[in-house]
């Protein structure tokens, strides 16, 4: 059969050298033979041989110490500390003067530059600002962008020693034991069908693939970061061995070239184009978003503390022992936990919890009583007045209930659900859209609650002038507002009340002085005493 399977294809040769049947076939020949030809061999007759199965298991060796370096430091699976360990290599590339800038540009070196000038801080974020900008500047310079193409090899690799080798090893010997690097298997000749699956995916990963010395040298970098120490020259040795027997695999035995011809022969098409993986994107331009988004947070973060820190004297004697309230889900907890794996804050804090607190030391339900009873059963002489003291009443005696809703929204399936929240945290280190609707979430939390405080404090210091109206109105012989506002205001039921508000009313001064920090209050509205 083979003599005349070989007379049949000199025939066709010769007499149908034209039809593409006969191209193609010829084709395919010259491929297999190049195929054939390959050294050291690794495929003949359509069948992948022992070497190309040892070549796999060099590949499976060399590269899970790698895998292991990469999983806690680069790998993709968390972005975050993927892109932290991609910035501290960034950050080589700095002179020393601009490393130590940098650093000087961390919260706690930028918030002690600000409280040293009492005079004028606007001064130090002014400063700090340009010294960001420049140093961001300076990522366009020639040597950053080659740390970019550098940093996207780094990538590649992550995924390449990432590749789960152990189908391709199984297909080679059923009894591999994954894991067990000491295990010798017994390859045996698989057929070109049988691996096409794996040839392709490893087409994928390997091309274009390249390791070079600044390769290696990230390699180290990340070893010697991961450790936190100078690591010893055995481990260097090691990772720079794996780094050479993977590439001369690569390049003198499975290089893609091969691999692309494997895949052709086994797909009978010349033509075929197998996927490979792409990697796209700045490195560099990532670091300079996390460098500005982190200052921009920082800056906020440093405000809000100093702000606070400014108050804790007027904190103290609006409430003196007394310990603040908390807003649920709305507090120091969740905002440690977002300060420290997002860099984002929860701004309001402090503010609503003095609101809150205020509120319930306050604006007791006595007070409210007397203030609705004084609503229904006061003779008005003026009823535009009257219409006007009832709505701000409404509103500020139910500040403390808004403030309930503020916190039963962070509940579940509701609309701040701190379930959705930490959810967002877990897979915004995966997935870079996550990192996007956290932003949102947060800015909308944050909108919110300042909504809050600035109703809540609006209705207040309305209230405020409104109540020292009538507090002198009712030390008057007769009353000008309400006509029997000192019956109201000092019957059995409402005296103790009514005491209780004029002897702290100058407290409320206080309050607003605080909280003008954070919102803005109409000084008109505020009796001062």
């Amino acid at each position: 059969m083979g003599f005349i399977k070989t007379i049949s294809e000199l025939f066709e040769s010769i007499f149908k050298r034209s039809s593409p049947e006969v191209q193609k076939k010829q084709q395919m020949k010259k491929l297999e033979q190049e195929v054939k030809d390959f050294q050291p061999a690794i495929c003949r007759n359509n069948m992948l041989l022992p070497n190309f199965g040892e070549a796999i298991f060099a590949l499976y060796k060399n590269t899970r110490p790698l895998d292991n370096l990469f999983s806690v430091t680069v790998s993709p699976n968390n972005i975050q500390r993927q892109r932290r360990f991609e910035a501290q290599l960034i950050v080589t590339g700095y002179p020393m003067a601009d490393q130590e800038a940098l650093e000087s540009l961390s919260f706690e070196n930028r918030k002690a530059d600000v409280l040293a000038e009492s005079q004028n801080p606007d001064r130090i974020y002014l400063h700090q600002r340009k010294e960001l900008e420049r140093l961001i500047k300076s990522l366009n310079t020639d040597g950053f962008k080659k740390m970019d193409a550098d940093l996207l090899q780094l990538r590649q690799l992550v995924e390449f020693c990432h590749y789960n080798y152990t189908p391709f090893l199984q297909a080679f010997d059923t009894n591999f034991i994954p894991a067990d690097l000491m295990y010798k298997p017994a390859y045996k000749e698989i057929s070109l069908a049988t691996a096409q699956n794996l040839l392709e995916d490893l087409y994928y990963q390997a091309s274009g693939l390249q390791i070079s010395t600044s390769t290696a040298d990230a390699v180290l970098a990340l070893a010697q970061l991961r450790s936190g120490v100078e690591i010893s020259d055995t481990e260097k040795q090691g990772y720079l061995g794996n780094l050479k027997k993977i590439n001369y695999i690569l390049t003198r035995i499975l290089n893609p070239d091969k691999l692309k011809s494997l895949i052709r022969l086994c797909r009978q098409d010349l033509a075929y184009e197998p996927g490979i993986a792409k990697y796209n994107g700045s490195p560099r331009q990532d670091f300079a978003n996390m460098l500005q988004a982190r200052f921009d947070s920082d800056e906020q973060r440093i405000k809000t503390e100093i702000q606070d820190e400014t108050i804790s004297d007027e904190v103290s004697a609006l409430f003196p022992d007394i310990p603040l309230e908390e807003v649920g889900a709305y507090s120091q907890s969740y905002n440690n936990l977002l300060q420290t794996e997002v860099s984002m804050s929860f701004k309001w804090i402090l503010p609503l919890r003095i609101l809150k607190t205020f509120l319930k030391i306050y604006m007791p339900e006595g007070a409210k009583a007397l203030l609705n009873d004084i609503v229904i059963e006061g003779f008005f002489n003026n009823p535009a007045y009257k219409s006007n003291f009832s709505s701000i009443v409404f509103q500020a005696i139910n500040a403390d209930k808004e403030i309930k809703a503020f916190e039963e929204s962070f509940g579940q399936d509701k609309k701040h659900s701190i379930a959705v929240l930490e959810s967002y945290i877990k897979d915004s280190k995966k997935d870079k859209d996550f990192f996007k609707k956290l932003e949102k979430m947060v800015e909308m939390i944050n909108d919110d609650a300042h909504g809050v405080l600035q109703a809540a404090c609006t209705s207040l210091s309305s209230l405020s002038r409104q109540l020292g109206e009538l507090l002198a109105d009712a030390k008057k012989p007769s009353s000008e507002i309400i006509s029997n506002l000192k019956v109201l205001m000092m019957s059995s039921r409402n005296r103790d009340n009514t005491n209780f508000l004029e002897a702290n009313y100058g407290n409320w001064n206080i309050f607003f002085e605080i909280m003008k920090n954070y919102v803005i209050i109409n000084s008109g509205d505020i009796k001062h005493e």
